[in-house]
């Protein structure tokens, strides 16, 4: 039975090319990644959750839970998106490194 991949890029060939990959993209996207999480985070939505939060008060518990739970989903996606925006800058940091971020 003959090797499919013969004369193909090996596995240790495709996973350097896989880093490579994903360094670069964390090079062009670290920038929107940062004003993403700049905006999610920030003071503006903080105070729109708070008035959210305030105008459902007065309102059904069922209306109250789900608004309680938009906060919640909000502050989760602050959390995801700071963890990703670290690992993005750590990639971008070994393509610095590396000379890898010249990207076209």
């Amino acid at each position: 039975m003959a090797d499919e991949n013969a004369g193909g890029p090996g596995v240790e060939e495709l996973r350097a090319q896989f880093d490579t990959l994903q360094r670069q993209i964390a090079v062009a996207t670290v920038g929107a990644a940062e004003d993403f999480v700049g905006l999610l985070a920030s003071a503006e939505v903080d105070g729109l959750m708070a008035g959210i939060t305030n105008a459902a008060a007065s309102l059904d518990e069922a209306t109250r839970k789900r608004v309680a739970s938009w906060v919640k989903m909000r502050a989760d996606m602050v959390t995801l998106a700071k963890l990703e925006l670290a690992r993005l800058r750590g990639l971008a940091a070994v393509a610095d490194t590396e000379g890898g971020a010249n990207v076209g």
